[in-house]
């Protein structure tokens, strides 16, 4: 059967295991980057709320040989282990009085949202192709993240500016989500640790990481949590701070909305290799709602300025898939 097809037997299906006592909704969400997801959202009848369950990945399975009884008991198992947490604040969102404590900003492209943006107060940069929009934290774990976009419906109901979103946010993000710098080697080592069985010893690295006059040092920008972490690069004094300790200006390389690269300054760099590295790992390796811009910018020591240093050839948002 057909994607729109395998949707509405679904919804069917889980309707008649579920019973009456269940409310069942297919619902499209429009994702960073364009990006369209199809979901069904099941909820019991006392509940207001209930995340989406995206059903493309299950469809994929479907068509690979899967019979759809086994796709629906992964969809029920699903749907059973997903447990909003005790504390969370998704009454706020309709509150005329929000938790304006737990308002935060999140980084994207410009041009690859124009749609998303429409309906969302946010912070343009068009000289950096890059906006700013406003969610608002749930809650956190330390393996998920739960929060909700902030639409201009939200910003009527209470009656904020979009200057005072971002004043809030300004605050809240970097005191919820902390800026960190670590070196690329110690966070592949980091990964490296994570994802091994036994412990790996300091001397298990050497030789693994040549230094060379021709591959400056890389650092890697992010929060705390992981996620989002390219909008550290909007805290107040994180860059000027980072610069004055390395002496000079920084190239940064978006590598996604989570993170981004931070480069000494060299005259080896050429920005267009940068920018052609930039494109191949996004094209080939970051999903199309994780990326942030193609873009190679520069933060001016001097100037206190961040600009695009190479203006890549190649828009985010005719990215492939």
């Amino acid at each position: 059967m057909v994607y729109e097809q395998f949707q509405k037997a679904v919804k069917e299906s889980l309707k008649e295991r579920l019973g009456s006592g269940y409310s069942l909704t297919l619902q499209s969400v429009t994702k960073n980057n364009g990006l369209i997801l199809n979901g069904i959202c099941i909820s019991k009848a006392n509940e207001n709320t209930a995340p989406a369950i995206y059903l493309q990945n299950f469809y994929e399975i479907y068509k690979k040989g899967t019979p759809f009884s086994q796709v629906l008991d992964e969809i029920l198992d699903l749907y059973q282990s997903q447990h909003l947490p005790e504390e969370c604040f998704l009454e706020e969102l309709h509150s005329l009085n929000p938790l304006t404590d737990r308002i935060m900003f999140r980084l994207i492209n410009e041009s690859a949202n124009e749609s998303l943006l429409s309906d969302l107060p946010h912070l343009s940069y068009p000289e950096l192709d890059l906006a700013l929009i406003f969610c608002l934290s749930l809650s956190k774990s330390e393996d998920h993240l739960f929060s909700a976009l902030i639409h201009k419906s939200h910003q009527k109901l209470w009656n904020l500016s979009t200057e005072d979103l971002f004043n809030a946010a300004n605050s809240n993000t970097p005191r919820l989500f902390p800026a960190r710098i670590q070196s690329l080697m110690d966070v592949i080592k980091e990964i490296a640790g994570k994802a091994s069985d036994g412990e790996i010893k300091e001397e298990d690295w050497d030789g693994f990481f040549e230094p060379s006059p021709l591959s400056p040092p890389m650092y890697v920008l992010t929060n705390s949590h992981g996620a989002h972490g390219s909008a550290c690069m909007f805290y107040e004094g994180i860059l000027k701070d980072f610069a004055e300790r390395t002496g000079g200006d920084l190239i940064i390389l978006p590598s996604s909305i989570h993170e981004v690269l931070l480069i000494p300054y060299s005259n080896h760099i050429s920005y267009e290799e940068l920018a052609k590295t930039v494109f191949s790992i996004n094209q080939e390796e970051v999903a199309k709602e994780d990326r942030l811009s193609n873009h190679i910018y520069l933060y001016s020591k001097s100037q206190e300025q961040l600009s695009i240093a190479f203006t890549s050839s190649f828009p985010i948002g005719t990215m492939n898939p």
